[in-house]
């Protein structure tokens, strides 16, 4: 996962506009950074500093470590690209690495699964649907 991926899907999970972001990051740090440059993160492959990933990390409640986990910053494919539910059924080798780069692509009505469960579920019944008609 790119790290302005991660930028948007934290503000989407969160529900929040790019205003409240950058209020949340004022109210937490004190830094209160621009509402463009907040948007040019999440669009490009801007790369701040990581000063100013710990402050977007406050505003979010996390960690520096908790906010780029996900972030795959030398383009190689690792599980860290994949959600914390995903991630987790993935370590169990419940799935192998080409079902779970096909589901890591899924969402629903804008939502992604976020349950190790939830994931699961969907897994079976895609693997349900489609390798019968592989195997044809």
């Amino acid at each position: 996962m790119k790290l302005r991926d991660r930028l948007a899907e934290l503000r989407q999970e969160h529900g929040l506009t790019l205003r409240e972001v950058r209020d949340r990051i004022e109210e937490r740090t004190g830094v209160k950074p621009s509402i463009s440059y907040l948007s040019e993160l999440e669009r490009t492959d801007a790369m701040p500093s990581v000063e100013t990933l710990a402050h977007i990390a406050r505003g979010y409640g996390l960690s520096l470590h908790d906010l780029l986990a996900p972030v795959d910053f030398f383009e190689e494919a690792t599980l860290a690209q994949y959600p914390e539910g995903l991630r987790q059924l993935s370590e169990q080798q419940r799935i192998n690495p080409e079902w779970a780069t096909t589901l890591s692509r899924i969402e629903f009505r804008g939502q992604r699964p976020r349950t190790e469960d939830e994931w699961l579920a969907i897994y079976s019944m895609l693997k349900a649907f489609i390798e019968p008609r592989l195997k044809a």
